[in-house]
């Protein structure tokens, strides 16, 4: 690549896992500042020395070689490393810094083991299970209770000591000690395996050697346009960070967990991004040019990341206020970006306003508006939102295309996921559980949107045979309600008695929208009237809500309910 800012050109290589840590030690590989912390997962970490040792490909690291100083992490992996040698250029990690800080982390690690109780530590002392009981659970954690913490089982190498030959020889000589030779030398001979298949692996590098930051961030959109690598607020954070600042990506951290910390939930990060690139006016907040975008911002994200965060808070407000109580349940992301264009235009809504929005969010929704939207819908849907903001001028919304009922229950659709937020606050919200007993809908579905829901038929993928419905351990969703005792006699126990009168028995089918009527299609057998006939019930408690924010619904209120979330 050739510009008048200089020259760069791509240089693949493959090195030794060692040289690489080598490097990271030395200070010439560095991870620079405007990356995100360290945010890998236990399980993460372990599959990834799992893959190596069965030599599977990990996937390349993309590093940046220049003599231009880079502000950069002081350690890897907490691990300290040195300050980069004066005089010599050095790389740094565009893509890869979450594989190398694991590997540099567990491995470059020394010192006693951890308390029980460190968080921070634990995650960092990877052991191999030298004698595992399958063949996927060969990496662990140990996080023995006790202070101080009792040692891992015998059987259990300490993958740190991969990296040094006094630690796996003291390692060995303990083992003998303790379990005697004949058990030691078999273990021994599979930790060297271990040892062997580490340390001869290579890491698959691509080196961006000379030009500046701007044209290395080009050069690493272009070769992961279309992965998942870097977070497009890393680019920005990249391109437009100055030492001392938080940067960008740090900053939008910040607005998911400060919106987390109500209960709502985390927001989609990139939704976040947007809404700061949105309140900044920026023209194309999809698929913008990355350089000219940051030129433009470099100066303005100084006012434009805390409007962002008010904007994002009030637009919060109003979902859960229109009946969206966990942020898992938004449709679409795109729709948080345009809520908070309009707060922050409009801060203070009159009612009238209030109740358009609300409106806009259902009908968006359940029509299934922003599926697959693009570049040129999401501008459009921005500037409506502002001149509704700031002129009052009218939500132009298709209202007859409405369909709010999925034809399946998918909870990867927009869809479903409306249908799910509308039965918790306005369709069934206080629920009761096999017992009689009110429970918390919206906490068991913080807790497991997926695992909350239970079928009572098998194989039946409409929303009407979908509960969430607490039983007693062992008994299935069917037999519980069949086992109810609505014609009188009340609800019997495992033990033939009854707490519950014949109504407390009604009470729970009406908490979950059962008609006794389809009860009793159930209780007969009848397991696909069970479902028409709550369906129907269902779709009626929709058409009233539908009006109640002045939609009328067609005769047709079922819609496809794909995978069309963005």
């Amino acid at each position: 690549m050739l510009s008048e800012r200089g020259e760069s050109r791509l240089e693949p290589l493959v090195l030794h896992l060692d040289s690489v840590l080598e490097d990271i030690g030395r200070g010439v590989l560095r991870v620079p500042a405007f990356q995100r912390p360290f945010v890998w997962r236990p399980e993460q970490m372990l599959d990834l020395f799992d893959s190596i040792e069965r030599g599977y490909p990990i996937g390349s690291v993309l590093l940046w070689e220049t003599v231009e100083p880079i502000q950069s992490l002081e350690s890897v992996g907490d691990v300290a490393v040195d300050e980069p040698p004066v005089g010599e250029s050095v790389s740094y990690v565009l893509d890869g810094h979450q594989r190398l800080s694991t590997l540099f982390g567990v491995l470059r690690r020394l010192g006693r083991p951890p308390r029980p109780d460190d968080q921070r530590e634990w995650k960092w002392r990877v052991y191999r299970d030298l004698t595992p009981k399958s063949d996927t659970e060969r990496y662990r954690h140990h996080r023995a209770a006790g202070s101080p913490p009792a040692p891992a089982p015998d059987h259990y190498l300490p993958v740190r000591s991969v990296a040094s030959t006094l630690d796996f020889l003291n390692f060995s000589r303990n083992l003998e000690y303790r379990v005697g030779r004949d058990r030691a030398d078999r273990l021994v001979r599979e930790a060297d395996r271990v040892v062997q298949r580490i340390k001869g692996y290579k890491l698959s590098l691509i080196k961006i050697k000379g030009g500046d930051l701007e044209q290395a961030v080009e050069v690493y959109t272009r070769l992961n346009r279309k992965g998942v690598r870097m977070d497009a607020d890393q680019v920005i954070s990249a391109l437009t960070h100055r030492p001392g600042q938080r940067t960008l990506a740090n900053r939008v951290d910040d607005i998911v967990a400060s919106v987390a910390s109500t209960d709502f939930g985390e927001l989609p990060r990139l939704a976040v991004f947007r809404v700061v690139l949105a309140v900044a006016d920026e023209p194309d907040v999809m698929t913008p040019r990355w350089e000219a975008m940051a030129r433009r911002l470099q100066n303005r994200l100084v006012d434009a990341v805390p409007a962002a965060e008010q904007a994002v808070h009030r637009a919060v407000e109003f979902l859960k206020w229109s009946g969206l109580p966990l942020a898992r349940l938004l449709p679409y992301a795109h729709q948080l970006v345009v809520l908070a264009k309009f707060f922050h235009h409009r801060p203070h809504p009159d009612d009238d306003q209030v109740y358009e929005l609300r409106r806009w969010f259902w009908v968006t929704s359940w029509a299934g508006t922003f599926a697959g939207a693009n570049s040129t819908l999401l501008r459009s849907a921005l500037q409506q939102m502002r001149d509704f903001a700031e002129n009052d001028s009218p939500l132009a919304l298709d209202a007859g295309a409405v369909q709010p009922m999925p034809d399946i229950f998918n909870l990867n659709s927009a869809r479903t996921l409306a249908y799910v937020a509308w039965e918790t606050t306005d369709g069934l919200p206080n629920r009761l559980n096999a017992l009689g007993q009110k429970f918390d809908v919206v906490r068991l579905l913080a807790s497991s949107t997926t695992q909350a829901y239970r079928s009572v038929l098998a194989n039946d993928s409409r929303p009407a045979n979908k509960l969430i419905f607490p039983t007693v351990a062992g008994i299935g969703v069917e037999k519980s309600l069949t086992d109810l005792a609505v014609d009188g006699g009340g609800l019997f126990d495992q033990d033939g008695k009854s707490p519950y009168s014949s109504a407390g028995a009604r009470r729970i089918l009406k908490s979950h929208g059962i008609p006794v009527s389809a009860w009793y299609r159930l209780k007969e057998g009848s397991g696909e009237q069970f479902v028409a006939d709550r369906t129907r019930y269902l779709e009626g408690r929709l058409r009233i809500f539908a009006e109640g924010i002045g939609v009328r619904l067609g005769d047709d209120l079922e819609g496809v309910a794909d995978d069309d979330s963005e």
